[in-house]
């Protein structure tokens, strides 16, 4: 197979993760992947061809070491080696006040032409992983992805893929797009859908729900100061419709704790009733470290968009979407996005 080619914008903690991760796997570890080879596509397959960021400790640095720079706190996997490809300045966009609680050191270079350094290096598919604050600053990579021809991957919560005017945009120039907010391996959101979703299959019914979470890291500090309202909003709306019916749900991050590092402490409840009128409450508790539950999902992700690129879909890809993302067009069930997934990669 060919290689997959793909440029990373945001070099933060799921960055790391991936570009870690990718070098963990393609050693033949199959262990926590959802998926060893999509369409005949295996993690190996993937290649980084371009990186932007746009802190100054990161910026002009080998993505290999701009990864583990500050203020990232991704555990270290793997060693990894150069990879010859030099994290260039991009886009800021958006105002830098209390990102980060003051982590985000920006660099003063001017930012590259994305566009012309997508084109330049054939990047397949473009993967924002930028803040979920940097809501301009996604929609510029976006239009630098549509320009170049390039998949678009968004996993940041700014609205991209949801916005009618840009994936019309996508879809008349032919090519896809797969977003908004990217849906965890095993994180707070997707276990809440889960654990909704079998409490309605064996009848339960649900009065009363919610998933709070704390985490360390600079996207706890956006979630917390600047995203926080979009954050909960996208997370209940996904949870919620887990169930056809409506009750008292609340799910979204609650606060910043710095020494959790990059870990994520979540805390579910649950309250209603079964069988006669009988009723139940359920706690539990999730602890999880935050940027390697992005990878399994990215890696399928990614190999899925390059499918979509080989059987010239364009737009909104909506197994994609629905699959991978807390905030597809389309929502649907957990098992029924999985099965269209499948259904669309082939193998």
């Amino acid at each position: 197979m060919a290689k997959i080619k793909v440029a990373l914008a945001g070099v933060g903690n799921c960055c790391s993760a991936l570009v870690q991760g990718i070098q963990y796997h393609s050693g033949g570890e199959a262990t926590g992947l959802i998926h060893e080879t999509l369409g005949g596509y295996s993690v190996s397959d993937i290649e980084f061809v371009a990186a932007f960021d746009i802190d100054r400790r990161k910026v002009g640095l080998d993505l290999a070491y701009a990864i583990l720079s500050e203020p990232n706190k991704t555990p270290i996997i793997t060693e990894i080696r150069s990879l010859g490809i030099q994290v260039q300045m991009g886009p800021i966009g958006d105002s830098l006040e209390n990102s980060g609680e003051g982590l985000i050191d920006a660099a003063s270079e001017e930012p590259v032409d994305v566009a012309a350094v997508l084109r330049a290096s054939g990047a397949d598919v473009l993967v924002n992983l930028i803040s979920g604050s940097a809501l301009d600053a996604s929609r510029q990579y976006a239009v630098a992805a549509l320009e170049a021809g390039c998949a678009f991957l968004n996993a940041a919560p700014s609205p991209v893929v949801n916005d009618g005017e840009m994936s019309k945009r996508f879809g008349e120039a032919g090519v896809p797009i797969a977003g908004d907010d990217l849906l965890d391996q095993i994180g707070a959101t997707v276990t809440h859908i889960g654990l909704l979703e079998f409490l309605h299959s064996r009848g339960a019914k649900i009065d009363e729900s919610y998933q709070l979470d704390v985490g360390g890291g600079a996207e706890s500090v956006n979630t917390l100061w600047k995203t926080r309202g979009l954050k909960r909003d996208i997370k209940t709306a996904a949870v919620g419709a887990s169930v056809p019916y409506d009750f008292p749900l609340v799910s979204g991050s609650t606060d910043y704790v710095d020494f959790l590092g990059n870990q994520r402490e979540s805390f579910f409840w649950f309250k209603g009733s079964y069988f006669g009128g009988a009723p139940f409450a359920m706690d539990v508790k999730l602890n999880t470290v935050d940027a390697p539950n992005a990878g399994a999902i990215l890696l399928d992700v990614v190999r899925g968009l390059k499918i979509a690129s080989d059987k010239g879909l364009a737009g909104p890809v909506e197994p994609i979407c629905a699959y991978g993302f807390k905030r597809p067009p389309e929502r649907m069930g957990l098992a029924e996005a999985y099965g269209l997934f499948r259904s669309l990669v082939g193998d």
